[in-house]
């Protein structure tokens, strides 16, 4: 790992740990008001995501059916084909 990534790492090591400490003092309400309202983001983008991964699930499962669909009828018209010769 160079050095710069180490240098990141310790500087985000820093900041949790300097966030963590002044959670814990009690003192300032607004880094806790802060803190929940970036949590609240952060949920509202999993649901979002959540929900944009169930519709593209629900389009492949439809299109998966369409296209066995597809597939049964070619069958059959090349078994209709070759029975008819």
């Amino acid at each position: 790992m160079n050095w710069q990534w180490k240098l990141a790492l310790f500087g985000l090591g820093v900041l949790v740990g300097a966030v963590g400490g002044a959670s814990l003092s009690g003192r300032p309400s607004r880094l806790r008001h802060g803190l929940t309202e970036a949590l609240s983001h952060g949920l509202a983008l999993k649901d979002s995501v959540r929900h944009l991964a169930e519709t593209a699930r629900e389009n492949l499962d439809d299109l998966a059916a369409e296209a066995g669909q597809k597939l049964k009828e070619r069958r059959a018209e090349t078994q209709a084909g070759e029975n008819e010769t």
